[in-house]
């Protein structure tokens, strides 16, 4: 009950400024929807020649004050009033449904920017901790079921309205019967409590095994070419269907739950239409036209009830979604950074000096320091490599050295001055340009591909990054240029060309130091020399931390500082 309470006040928090007018339109529909049942009774007063409640002679006097005296003339009177009810009615419910409709999308999307922007301010070391599929999976799968839920939730909200009115038109026409249909549809509601229990517990399962399914499919695009190498690709299908037989499983159920509800609700029906019948009719002595609008009335109620059962079954199926949901966005939101703080000076125009004084790092839950007591040092224009052999360290202190990680002891200081808040870290990283090994490409243009983070889209600009990264020289066989879109992650280009794209999309943010993480691995000897070359003739704009494995690029620095388990040599 509580996740639901929560569910209800997130609703309320997010639309409540759109709501009132969905509201008011939810109340329109359901009162017209009243007043078009409530003007049969004096057309069966036309037919059967007498009016047998109140109401209908009260509305038989008005017409016949009018000058309306003919069962003819009152026939074709009461018809028009109705079809202009119906066509307000139909007004009236299309405004609703569409506003509906756009509450209950908006509140998704709104959830989406929302885990959007607290995995932008979360810390890095928590985005780092996350799963991709998970993160995946909440961003559209459980979304997604929200939405659905939400929906129809909204809807049912107008489905219970309408219930109410028509409750009330029988309350009119005969309070006694109408006791006896709330009782007999309070005991059927009573039954559905197993049902809602059982569909939480199915919700909770579905949205386990979807996680897994995202994490079976993230590793098989990925792995697709080890997989195929190693004649293993059976292994990927074996994993996906027993995980989707699990997610099926579940969703069958649920189908099941809710299909085993309807049939119920529509035995119920019959048994609260039958009763009503005999018991008015045999009993009270309802009046015909009474017993008739009554009839009428618990028809109609059928659907608008059993449709809130459902919602209530898809809701307990939602809510383990929502909870999914709100806990990661609240462990995001406890790991927000704070990006206020004192005006930071525009940047210099000038190489950076970088200091790392004896930084030690510790990944929660390990219990070896990844770094202890590392020092480095790159002075303005200086060109140094980093190395060291795989899980030396090299990554972390990276991250470190670019501010998304605070080192455990230490400390990070620029042109001399220490980071000291994130907000000093983040005007550090407008400062750097960092390439890593995998190269990453949207699939747009390579005009806009270049431009991405760029501080310049001067042409000229661009023509020397392209001359500078030997980009200019695969670019000019292009026959849309600029203009060629590179494919999924860039997968039209190679690795190689891929690789100096992105060099000159770092040159364009005109850095003040350029971190190359393997950045140059995928060329060959000779195009790597000249682009490297290339870049240490524009040491007077940035200075340059280079890391690499290969023994023919280290010529190019000026000093190499080896890791070897988290600490300098």
């Amino acid at each position: 009950m509580g996740h639901f309470r929560a569910y209800l006040q997130d609703i309320w928090r997010d639309c409540k400024a759109e709501l009132p007018m969905a509201v008011l339109l939810v109340a329109l529909g359901a009162v017209l929807e009243g007043i078009g049942i409530v003007a049969i009774l004096p057309f069966i007063a036309v037919i059967i020649g007498t009016a047998d409640t109140q109401i209908g002679r009260d509305i038989l006097d008005f017409l016949s004050g009018l000058g309306l005296t003919t069962d003819l003339s009152r026939a074709l009177a009461l018809s028009g009033a109705f079809l202009v009810i119906l066509a307000l009615r139909n007004v009236i419910v299309w405004l609703r449904d569409t506003r509906l409709q756009a509450l209950g999308l908006g509140y998704v999307d709104r959830w989406r920017a929302r885990l959007f922007d607290a995995v932008g301010r979360a810390d890095w070391l928590t985005v780092i901790s996350l799963k991709r599929s998970d993160i995946e999976h909440a961003l559209t799968n459980d979304v997604s079921r929200i939405s659905a839920g939400t929906s129809q939730m909204l809807r049912s909200g107008a489905a219970v309205s309408l219930a109410v009115v028509q409750l009330l038109v029988i309350a009119v026409l005969s309070p006694v019967l109408l006791v006896l249909v709330c009782v007999m549809f309070a005991v059927a509601m009573l039954f559905t409590v197993p049902l809602l229990r059982k569909a939480n517990r199915l919700g909770r399962n579905l949205t386990q095994s979807g996680r897994r399914i995202y994490g079976v499919l993230g590793n098989f695009m990925a792995s697709q070419k080890l997989a195929r190498l190693n004649n293993a690709e059976s292994d990927f299908s074996e994993r996906f269907s027993g995980t989707i037989t699990e997610v099926r499983s579940n969703q069958i159920a649920y189908v099941s739950s809710q299909t085993s509800a309807k049939g119920w609700f529509q035995m119920a029906a019959g048994v609260v239409v039958l009763a009503a019948l005999l018991i008015g009719y045999f009993v009270l002595e309802t009046p015909v036209s009474v017993l008739g609008v009554t009839l009428l009335v618990l028809a109609r109620l059928a659907g608008p009830i059993q449709q809130v059962a459902t919602t209530g079954q898809m809701i307990a199926n939602t809510l383990p979604a929502f909870e999914a949901l709100t806990t990661l966005r609240r462990d995001l939101d406890d790991a927000a950074v704070d990006a206020g703080g004192p005006a930071i000076a525009p940047a210099k125009r000038a190489p950076a000096s970088l200091q790392l004084e004896r930084i030690s790092f510790t990944y929660p839950g390990n219990a070896e320091a990844v770094l202890a007591d590392v020092s480095l040092n790159i002075q303005p224009g200086e060109i140094v490599a980093l190395t060291g052999a795989s899980g030396s360290g090299k990554t972390t202190l990276l991250d470190i050295a670019t501010g998304l990680l605070v080192p455990a002891s230490g400390e990070v200081q620029v042109d001399e001055e220490p980071l000291v808040d994130h907000a000093a870290r983040r005007h550090w990283r407008d400062q750097i340009a960092y390439l890593p090994q995998d190269p990453f490409l949207f699939d747009d243009t390579i005009r806009e591909n270049l431009l991405w983070s760029a501080k310049t889209s001067d042409e000229s600009a661009i023509d020397t990054a392209l001359q500078t990264s030997m980009a200019a020289l695969f670019l000019d066989k292009k026959r849309l240029g600029l203009g060629t879109r590179v494919g999924e992650r860039g997968q039209s280009l190679s690795g190689g060309e891929r690789q100096r794209l992105c060099i000159a999309r770092a040159l364009l943010r005109q850095p003040r130091l350029l971190i190359l993480d393997e950045a140059t691995n995928a060329l060959d000897a000779m195009i790597e020399d000249t682009i490297l070359r290339n870049l240490a003739a524009m040491r007077d704009q940035f200075s340059i931390l280079l890391v690499t494995h290969r023994a023919e690029t280290l010529h190019h620095a000026d000093r190499v500082i080896a890791l070897t388990e988290g600490r300098d040599q």
